[in-house]
């Protein structure tokens, strides 16, 4: 099996993929989130299934891509088998929230490492860390050492930790972040979950087209803006044939699809769409 190759995506729409039930003290219709940490996260189950509903149709267009069975799987019957690829869950990566200086993206010590350093080659011996104190930030790109930082209805002061500049470590297709903070890990679960982007809607009677009574409910989705970072591993072992570009080939035709059809729920309210930016193996360069 092939290393996993990691990829960065842009929320360019709300993003909602519920889990299928209520929860106590928040909306009607949550999100997915990571059992440990209480962050949002889009399951690879979801990508998984997003990807090859595109991948379908790039191959009705274009015959010559491999076989889909063959690439993602199949479960009908005695012809059932493993695909090729293997999604893994996307993880929140750069978290926008509003501030009196304007959108300030957040993110952790380990977030950044884990998905910023393989374009810059800084190691984790030289990789900033997180702030000392968990009520602080450290300013990173874009913002000045020393003053404090409104995110939202927190105010939190500098942490006295060297400044670092990451912008050259942050991928090309990220110049669009012009503000990052990095904050802890108790810090981000707040600053994440309070700025969730939270709707109202309501239910509609199709022969009255009227609002059903008692029919209101709430949903909440990861905003606009959110880039989030996943892994996909291709398993030469149950090619068939099929080489490695070529599956490539088709991937990147259904990232292509994703930022225009989406993934998740509410798509019809113009939630789910995804742009799939760039991966290790161009140097943060686009996925085209």
């Amino acid at each position: 099996m092939n290393e996993p190759k990691q990829y960065l995506a842009l929320c360019l729409d709300p993003v909602h993929v519920g889990t299928g039930g209520y929860q106590l003290g928040r909306v009607d219709m949550s999100i997915v989130r990571e059992p440990a940490t209480g962050i949002p996260k889009v399951p690879g189950t979801s990508l998984a299934g997003a990807i090859r509903a595109y991948a379908e149709q790039a191959k009705e267009e274009d015959a010559s891509l491999p076989d889909i069975d063959t690439v993602f799987g199949t479960s009908e019957g005695e012809k059932g088998k493993q695909g090729m690829v293997r999604f893994f869950d996307m993880q929140v990566v750069l978290f926008p929230v509003n501030s009196h200086l304007g959108t300030v993206w957040v993110s952790t010590a380990e977030r950044l490492l884990v998905w910023t350093k393989l374009f810059s080659g800084v190691g984790k011996k030289d990789w900033p860390k997180g702030p000392q104190d968990e009520d602080k930030f450290i300013p990173l790109n874009g913002l000045e050492s020393g003053k404090p930082l409104q995110l939202g209805w927190l105010l939190l002061e500098a942490d006295a930790a060297k400044v670092t500049d990451v912008g050259e470590v942050l991928p090309q297709t990220l110049t669009f972040v012009k503000k990052v903070a990095m904050v802890s890990d108790k810090m981000f679960y707040h600053l994440v979950n309070d700025h969730l982007e939270v709707r109202t809607s309501v239910s509609i009677d199709r022969e009255t087209g009227a609002a059903k009574p008692g029919a209101l409910f709430t949903y909440e989705a990861i905003p606009r803006g959110t880039v989030l970072g996943f892994e996909v591993a291709i398993d030469e072992r149950r090619s068939g044939g099929v080489g490695v570009e070529d599956v490539n080939k088709l991937l990147r035709k259904a990232y292509r699809v994703l930022k225009l059809l989406g993934i998740g729920g509410m798509g019809t309210r113009g939630f789910g769409r995804l742009e799939v930016l760039c991966n290790d193996n161009n140097g943060g360069m686009p996925v085209d």
